[in-house]
C-alpha cells in the first residue's frame, strides 16, 4: 500500500510500516506454530515404534531412517524459522497510519491499472481452443515423476527382496506399511493428473470472462489471490486461485474459465500449469 519494501515471513510478506498483510502473517505464522510441534511428535513416535521392533532392527533400518529422518529434520528447522519469523514480526512497532499517492489516487476513482495484452487477447478466444504445457507446467511434471519414481523405486526393491526371501504370507508390518505408502503415491499421482485434466477441459472448452482481484496473499513462490467476476447470467462468483506469476495485484483483472453449466468449476489463467495457443500473428501483435 506505501511501495515500502516488504518483509518476509514464510510464505507470506507484510509491510511493517503500512500493516499490510500484518495480521494475515501473524495468524499463519501462529498455526505453523500448532501444526509443527504435532507433526514433529507423530513423526517421532512412528520412528521409535519401528526402531524398537525386533525385525526393523535386523531388516535395513536405514530404509526407515531414509523416509523418517528428513522429515523430522525439516520438521525442526521449518519449527525455529517459523517462531524467528513471529518473534520479527512481533517486534515491529505499529504501523504507520499514511496513505500512498496510489491509494489517494484510486480512492479519487482514478483509472484501474491496464490488463496484460496476453490477458486481453485471452479474453477474445472462443472454444475450442488450442493447449499446451507451459514451461512450468513442464518443469513441475517432470520433477514430481522424478521424485515419486525414485521414491517408487526404493519401495518395489525393498518389497521385491522380501517377496523373494518368504513370498506375501511372511510380510511383516513393514512391508504392508511400504505397500501402502506405494498406493498413496500412486493415488496421488493419479489426483493431480485428473486435476490437471478438469483444467484442461476449463481452458479448451470454458468460458472466459474478467475477473477483479479483491485481495492477494504474497508468497515466494506463488501468490494466493481472491477474485469475483460475473458469470453469462448475471450472478457473482467469488473463489481463490494461484498466481504463479507473481505479478497480479489488488484493482487488477485476470482471466477466468469457468464451466458455462456449473459455474462453480473455474481456474484463473495465472494458476493453471496449461496456457493457451494463440495465432502466430496475435503473438506478434502482444510483442
Amino acid at each position: 500500500m506505501c511501495h515500502a519494501p516488504a518483509t518476509s515471513a514464510g510464505k507470506l510478506r507484510y509491510c511493517a510500516q503500512c500493516g499490510w498483510q500484518k495480521k494475515q502473517a501473524e495468524a499463519q505464522l501462529r498455526l505453523n506454530m500448532k501444526m509443527v510441534p504435532i507433526a514433529f511428535a507423530a513423526m517421532a513416535v512412528i520412528l521409535v515404534v519401528l526402531f524398537l521392533r525386533s525385525d526393523a532392527r535386523t531388516q535395513s533400518p536405514w530404509l526407515i531412517a531414509f523416509f523418517l529422518t528428513f522429515p523430522l529434520i525439516a520438521l525442526a528447522v521449518s519449527y525455529a524459522v517459523t517462531r524467528r519469523n513471529l518473534k520479527t514480526l512481533l517486534a515491529q512497532p505499529p504501523p504507520v497510519a499514511r496513505a500512498s499517492a496510489a491509494t489517494a489516487a484510486l480512492a479519487e476513482g482514478a483509472q484501474a491499472p491496464a490488463m496484460n495484452p496476453l490477458y486481453e487477447a485471452l479474453l477474445k478466444t472462443s472454444p475450442p481452443r488450442p493447449l499446451r504445457l507451459s514451461r512450468r507446467g513442464k518443469f513441475n511434471l517432470t520433477l514430481t515423476l522424478l521424485v515419486l519414481f525414485v521414491f517408487a523405486g526404493v519401495i518395489l526393491a525393498q518389497l521385491y527382496r522380501a517377496w523373494a526371501a518368504h513370498s506375501f504370507a511372511g510380510f511383516q508390518i513393514r512391508e504392508w506399511g511400504l505397500a501402502g505408502f506405494a498406493l498413496l503415491l500412486l493415488l496421488m499421482l493419479v489426483s493431480q493428473w485428473r486435476a490437471m485434466d478438469r483444467q484442461r477441459d476449463l481452458l479448451s472448452n470454458g468460458e472466459v470472462v474478467a475477473a477483479r482481484i479483491v485481495e492477494k496473499i504474497g508468497s515466494r513462490s506463488a501468490s494466493a489471490i481472491k477474485y469475483e467476476f460475473e458469470d453469462f447470467a448475471g450472478q457473482t462468483h467469488s473463489n481463490t486461485g494461484t498466481d504463479y506469476t507473481q505479478k497480479l495485484n489488488e484493482g487488477m483483472s485476470v482471466p477466468v474459465f469457468y464451466d458455462r453449466d456449473n459455474p462453480n468449476r473455474q481456474v484463473p489463467a495465472c494458476g493453471t500449469f496449461h496456457e493457451v495457443v494463440l495465432e502466430d500473428a496475435a503473438k506478434q501483435g502482444l510483442g
